[in-house]
């Protein structure tokens, strides 16, 4: 598991509607983190929060599109 996967998948998804829709019917962290490992993913929920963390860093406002209002659908806690 590492960081660098974790940062992979979201370079990629932002990039990749159909990549992002596999993950509309995830309800748990575990559903996500097994099916990123389908698609050849390997990170932990805290090492993809780690890197959500890095790229958000000084931003003060959020867009109503992209990558960013999709993760904040899945129910991390």
């Amino acid at each position: 598991m590492s960081k660098e996967s974790a940062k992979q998948f979201l370079q990629e998804a932002v990039k990749n509607m159909s990549l992002r829709d596999k993950f509309t019917d995830v309800r748990t962290p575990k559903e996500f983190l097994d099916i990123a490992q389908t698609l050849g993913y390997s990170f932990t929920t805290e090492e993809l929060e780690i890197i959500v963390k890095e790229a958000s860093q000084g931003v003060e406002t959020r867009r109503p599109t992209g990558i960013w209002p999709w993760l904040r659908t899945i129910p991390w806690i």
